[in-house]
């Protein structure tokens, strides 16, 4: 009985730590919603940082394919969206981005994406 309680113990400090370890990450994070209107995507967050998340909502009257281009040429594809659905992506790369469509080029945002808070400078 008596290792069973050190064990279930020792267990349980485990599990906490990595709970406040992992609620502590997901605190920083910040989600963000950007509405599709017809040909055009809403302000996009200012000062958005690696880890936030970013949550399509198409409310156009047709399907979009919203993806985003790092500076280092590498991307995250949201896939094609049909209207009056939501697709999210986690930001993932600090610096400059942009965020097209497939479907229609002439949807084109700017952004610059922040190291995630607490990052070490350097």
């Amino acid at each position: 009985m008596k290792l069973f309680s050190m064990t279930f113990f020792s267990m349980t400090g485990v599990l906490l730590a990595l709970s406040l370890m992992l609620g502590a990450t997901a605190a920083h994070a910040r989600e963000y919603t950007v509405v599709i209107h017809h040909l055009e995507l809403e302000q996009l967050p200012e000062k958005p940082q690696v880890g936030d998340v970013l949550t399509f909502s198409n409310e156009a009257e047709m399907a979009h394919n919203i993806y985003i281009v790092y500076d280092d040429g590498s991307m995250d594809n949201l896939d094609t969206q049909v209207p009056g659905t939501k697709k999210s992506v986690t930001l993932r790369k600090a610096g400059a981005a942009t965020v097209r469509c497939w479907i229609h080029p002439i949807i084109k945002r700017e952004m610059t994406i922040a190291p995630p808070t607490g990052a070490d400078k350097k």
